[in-house]
C-alpha cells in the first residue's frame, strides 16, 4: 500500500511538472572539455590511474579514454616518477590504466599529476591513512518471520575502535562463502568430497538495520515504503556516533539460505563462513562514496530530483583543473564461521 501511494504521488507531480516545459539550446550550453583523473591509493596494492576527458550529452556515447597524457607520481613531495599507460586484458574487455611499482603505505602523501595537449593540467593529492582497528567479528543465523512465513537470515556483529580526536571515515563491505564440494558423477551415490576451497560472493545487506546508516534514511521515506538501505559492495560511514570508542556494528543481510540436497547431508557439512573487510578512507573518498551511494539509493528524494523538483545530489571531486577523485584507502579483515541456528 505505501509503495502504491509513492508511485501514485510521483506521478501527480510529474503531470504537474509537463505544464512548465521549455525548449533549450543545448550547444549553446556545451561547456569546455576538461580532464577526469581517478584513482585509489590503497596500502598494499600497486597504484593505477584512469585518465578520460568529459563529454556532452549530445556526443551520443564517445570514447573518452586518454592513452597519450603525461601521468607523474609524487611520493611525499618528491617525484618517484612518470606513470605508464597499459591494458589489461580480459575474457570480454580491456581496462586502461597509468600504472607505477610504487606500492603505498600510511601516512604517504600521494599526488598525481596529468598534462595532455588541448587540456588544463589536473592534480589531486591525499595522504594514505593508517588501519583500522577491527577486534571482532561474530555472525549467526536467525529465524525470520517478518513476511508470515519463516526463513532463515544472517546477523554480523562486527565491533573495532575508533581513533580519538580526529574525523575518521570508513567502508564497510561483508562476504560470505560456502565450500566447495567435488562429486564425482559417474557414481552419485558417493558423498561429495570438499575441494579445500570456499566460494566467495557479496553479501546484500540492510545496511539501515544499524544506527550509523539508519538515520540516512528521511520520515518521507519511511511512509513511502523505502525504510531500507542497500549496498551490495560496501557501504561508508564516518564516526560521528562514536568518535574516539569502541563499537559494535549490528547488520542483517537480506539474503536467505538453506540445506541444498545435493550438498552433504545436515551435519556431515562444513559451515559456511564470513568475512568482513573495514576499510579507513580518507575524507575525501568517503565524501565521493556517499555521493554515490546516495544516487544509488531509491528514496523519494532522488525521484523529485529526476525531474527536476529537488536539488541534485552534486559527486565530490578533489581534483584540481578537472573532475574525478584521488581517494586513498587501507583494510584490516577478519573470518569466521557462520554459527547455526539453535
Amino acid at each position: 500500500m505505501k509503495a502504491d501511494m509513492k508511485y501514485i504521488l510521483f506521478l501527480g507531480v510529474l503531470l504537474l511538472a509537463t505544464a512548465c516545459m521549455k525548449e533549450v539550446d543545448l550547444e549553446y550550453l556545451r561547456p569546455d572539455s576538461k580532464l577526469v583523473l581517478n584513482s585509489v591509493v590503497s596500502v598494499g596494492d600497486s597504484l593505477k590511474a584512469s585518465l578520460s576527458r568529459t563529454w556532452f550529452y549530445t556526443d551520443d556515447y564517445p570514447n573518452v579514454t586518454i592513452e597519450d597524457a603525461k601521468v607523474n607520481l609524487y611520493v611525499n613531495d618528491r617525484l618517484f616518477g612518470e606513470m605508464i599507460w597499459n591494458v589489461e586484458k580480459y575474457d570480454y574487455y580491456a581496462i586502461g590504466n597509468y600504472i607505477s611499482s610504487y606500492i603505498p603505505v600510511p601516512g604517504d602523501k600521494v599526488r598525481i599529476e596529468a598534462n595532455r595537449d588541448g587540456f588544463k593540467e589536473v592534480m589531486g593529492e591525499e595522504t594514505v591513512p593508517d588501519k583500522p582497528d577491527l577486534l571482532n567479528l561474530y555472525v549467526e543465523s536467525y529465524e525470520d518471520n517478518s513476511l508470515g512465513y519463516s526463513r532463515i537470515k544472517r546477523r554480523y556483529k562486527m565491533t573495532f575502535r575508533d581513533e580519538p580526536s580526529v574525523q575518521n571515515c570508513y567502508l564497510i563491505s561483508i562476504v560470505y562463502g560456502t565450500p566447495h564440494y567435488e562429486y564425482d558423477y559417474d557414481d552419485l551415490d558417493k558423498s561429495p568430497v570438499y575441494s579445500g576451497t570456499y566460494s566467495w560472493r557479496s553479501e546484500s545487506m540492510d545496511y539501515a538495520s544499524d544506527p550509523v546508516f539508519g538515520n540516512k534514511v528521511s520520515i518521507l521515506d519511511k511512509v513511502m515504503g523505502s525504510d531500507w538501505l542497500s549496498g551490495y559492495n560496501g557501504r561508508p560511514f564516518s564516526d560521528e556516533l562514536f568518535d574516539g570508542k569502541e563499537y559494535t556494528m549490528t547488520l542483517d543481510a537480506n539474503s536467505y539460505y538453506g540445506h541444498n540436497p545435493i550438498f552433504p547431508l545436515p551435519g556431515e557439512e562444513l559451515p559456511d563462513s564470513a568475512r568482513v573487510y573495514l576499510y579507513a578512507i580518507s575524507e575525501a573518498y568517503y565524501k565521493y562514496l556517499s555521493a554515490l551511494t546516495t544516487l544509488a539509493d531509491g528514496s523519494f528524494s532522488n525521484d523529485l530530483a529526476d525531474i527536476g523538483l529537488a536539488e541534485p545530489v552534486r559527486v565530490f571531486s578533489n581534483i584540481e583543473g578537472g573532475l574525478g577523485i584521488l581517494g586513498a584507502a587501507c583494510v584490516d579483515s577478519l573470518t569466521v564461521a557462520i554459527q547455526k541456528l539453535n
